[in-house]
Parts: C-alpha cells; structure tokens; sequence
C-alpha cells in the first residue's frame, strides 16, 4: 500500500514508523486502526472517528458537504449486507461482471494493482475478483472499510481518505474502480482527474455512475421518486460533461447505459417492497429479463424522450500510453 500512496497534504512519500505510518516530506503522522490507515488531510481530521463531535463541524462547504455524507452513509453501512455481488445473477453483480470487470480481468496480468475509490464495504471485487489483484479499498467512512475487511479478509489494504483529495501517486495502478461514487461527491471532475492519473499508461478506469436526465412527469412533480432514501447530496454529473473529461487523458473503449424508470420501477414496486432482494440476486432467469426490459424501454421510449432514458452508466476507459 506504501508504495501506491501518498500523503495528502503534499504527495509526498510514505514510510512505516513503529505503529504508524510517516510523510518523509512533510514529517505528519498517519494512524493505522483495525487494519485502516487514515490518510486524511488537516481539514478533515475530525471525520477520523465514525461520530465526530457537533462542535467540531467545520464552517467549509465542501467539509460540511462530506460531514452531511457521512452521517448519513455511516448508519447506512452498519446495516447493510456482507452478501458479495454474485457475476451471473443480481443487477448490480451481472452488470458490473458483463461490461466493467469482465472486459479487462485477462488484460492486467495475475496481480494488478487494484485501487477503488468509494469502495464502500467492497461487495463488488469481493464477488466479482476475490482472488488475484493487490486490492486497496479507499472511503471516506471508517465503519464501511472495517466492514469490507470483514469479507475481505486482512491482506487487503483499506485507506480511510477524500475522493476529492485521492492520496494516491501517479501512474501506480492498474486499474481504478468507481463504483455509484462521483455524484455524491462535492466536486466530482476533480476526484475524476484524480483517479485518471492515478491510472498507469495502458491501465484501466472502471466506472459506474449515476447521469443526470430529466425527471419523469418533472412538470407535475416537486421531487423525485427516490428522494426519501437518498443521501444528503446527490450532485449533477451531466453524461456529456463526464464524455469529455474521459476523453481529455484516454479512451472510452465501452459505455453502455441502464437503469430506465421501468427497471426502476420493477425494482421499486416488485423486489424492494415485497422484500424480494435475495430472490433477484440468486436467479440468473429473472435479472436477465429486467436487464432485457430495461433495455427495450431505454432504447425505444427512451430514445424519443429523454425522461425515459438511461440513468446510469457503465464504461471501460483506457489511459493513453
């Protein structure tokens, strides 16, 4: 982990001190608990505890920005399930399986390098690459990281750090997973650009992201359909807008859109309130045919009106040599 991470205050080197780990540039300190190395630089210090103090909220945007995340994120990893994504069937699973991780696996070599920004309690590489790549999962939620490295296992290196600020060197991975990340953040171009550099010449970014599109009925409507259990703030990441700053450093080798309001819907009204989960992530059958409805309606209704489209993305991009 010491030889893809920097510090994040100057990007300088790191080196173990007795428990702990040290900037040879600067001379800060960063604790390691439970397995987690916090790399979190000076303005974000209070968020090293899983509850910070109310007095120690701070008076910066974008700091308060992560500290509304985190309350609510930090709860919501608590509860949520140590179940892998499974490749072949789940929503979540297959899809990642088919256009992001499956297109690139046989390309990096038996052990890549493998950073994911956001990696939450680490359900996809889990599932979809428990074996092979040097795996370090990043977050800014402590809670989330303790839990991955509870299905993980304690060869995986786990960094609590700022998207917005990745303290990771230039060049050193192989590939780079964001995963549902950037439209949380307060300023996604910059973690973007973060993590394109981060990739080596030839190496891969795997992205699946949250786009911005009309609201369906928006002219009768004040709010969405998922505003209830959203986090505090869902940013705009426009598809076009997120085109361009991929292509300005390599090349989108796959994007491929899903999740239309009819897959929303099925999801919504037949899997979520019935308690379903678990019978849509153990059949391979019945995510084919949402895939296969999703599909249908974001190409044809979706196509002559955008409401109707896509409302995520998948895409394979590769850093220029």
């Amino acid at each position: 982990m010491l030889d893809v991470a920097a510090c994040p205050e100057d990007e300088g080197a790191l080196e173990r001190h007795d428990d702990d780990v040290r900037c040879t540039t600067c001379g800060r300190v960063f604790g390691v608990e439970g397995g987690v190395l916090t790399l979190l630089p000076d303005r974000l210090a209070h968020v090293r505890q899983p509850t910070p103090a109310p007095e120690a909220r701070s008076g910066e945007d974008d700091v308060r920005w992560i500290e509304d995340e985190l309350e609510w994120w930090n709860p919501w990893h608590d509860a949520e399930t140590l179940q892998p994504f499974r490749p072949r069937s789940g929503l979540r699973g297959r899809s990642r399986e088919k256009h992001l991780l499956g297109r690139v696996r046989g390309r990096v070599g038996d052990h890549p390098i493998v950073i994911e920004m956001g990696a939450g309690v680490s359900r996809t590489v889990a599932g979809l690459w428990p074996e092979g790549p040097r795996y370090v999962a990043t977050d800014i939620s402590l809670p989330a990281l303790q839990a991955g490295r509870r299905i993980l296992g304690p060869q995986t290196a786990s960094v609590q750090c700022d998207a917005v600020t990745w303290p990771f060197r230039e060049s050193s991975a192989d590939v780079v997973l964001i995963l549902g990340v950037l439209h949380h953040l307060s300023d996604w171009r910059a973690a973007l650009e973060r993590a394109c550099r981060t990739v080596r010449p030839g190496g891969f970014l795997l992205l699946h992201e949250a786009v911005t599109k009309p609201r369906v009925l928006a002219r009768w409507r004040a709010g969405g359909m998922d505003d209830g259990w959203v986090s505090p703030h869902e940013g705009d990441v426009p598809a076009t807008a997120l085109r361009a700053e991929l292509e300005r450093s390599g090349e989108i080798l796959h994007w491929h859109g899903e999740e239309s309001p009819l897959r929303f819907g099925m999801v919504r009204y037949l899997v979520t309130r019935p308690g379903r989960h678990e019978l849509l992530e153990g059949s391979p059958a019945l995510t084919i045919a949402f895939n296969a409805l999703d599909q249908a309606f974001g190409r044809g209704p979706g196509r002559l009106f955008p409401s109707l489209g896509f409302n995520e993305v998948t895409t394979v991009w590769q850093r220029r040599t």
